[in-house]
């Protein structure tokens, strides 16, 4: 009985150790055998491409940022973008949910819209042109505006974000239209894709910041 138990402790933990040597994840970083290591990774099977790419990105990065990761194990270095990742999704929802607070807090002051967006370019400056409404749906003058449109792609993917910022009186009931000229860099992709959008097929979202109002209340 007892050499029964001997040999299936002994099966058991030749089992533990070949799983173990047989996943490449298990293997410690070191920049003479990554691209090999990298390559075992993604025929392994263990990891989804999407993970592996996230890994090769967070290992180049460190690499350029002289982090040395010799001595841990992929599975380690995964572990901590992981992390990394969902402290990162749990800020970003934090946030949203603050951005929805405070725009559920300020709809009622001010009614905002994006009318147009254009290109332009004259006497060899080019520039986005924006036309805005922004109009007083409360009992007071409004005397100062801070907030921006968030303007994404119909994937909900940010494209570009267009501060606003009014330092002008609009009576109750009033609207006001503003034309907003914003500089344009070809060479930049944000605006390469905001330029070849039109606003149909963008989802545009306007997140107030901050209302002055002509009692000197501030609203946020």
């Amino acid at each position: 009985m007892k050499l029964n138990i001997v040999n299936s402790l002994a099966v058991f933990f030749f089992l533990i150790f070949s799983a173990s040597c047989n996943n490449p994840l298990q293997k410690t970083y070191s920049p003479s055998s990554y691209e090999k290591d990298i390559q075992e990774i993604r025929g392994s099977g263990k990891i989804n491409d999407d993970e592996v790419a996230v890994l090769v990105k967070y290992i180049f990065l460190a690499r350029v940022a002289g982090n040395d990761l010799t001595g841990q194990t992929y599975k380690d270095i995964l572990n901590k973008v992981k992390t990394f990742q969902q402290k990162n999704y749990e800020l970003e929802s934090t946030k949203e949910i603050e951005r929805d607070a405070r725009r559920n807090r300020l709809l009622p002051h001010l009614e905002a819209g994006l009318l147009k967006k254009e290109y332009s370019n004259k006497e060899g400056k080019e520039v986005m042109i924006y036309t805005v409404t922004l109009k007083n749906i409360s009992s007071q003058k409004i005397k100062t505006i801070a907030g921006n449109f968030l303007l994404n792609d119909l994937l909900g993917k940010p494209v570009t974000q267009l501060n606003i910022f009014v330092d002008e009186e609009i009576k109750p009931g009033l609207t006001l239209t503003k034309t907003i000229k914003i500089p344009y860099h070809n060479a930049d992709f944000a605006d390469q894709r905001i330029r070849g959008k039109d606003l149909v097929d963008m989802r545009v979202i306007w997140n107030p910041e901050k209302i002055i109002l002509e009692n000197g209340s501030l609203l946020q």
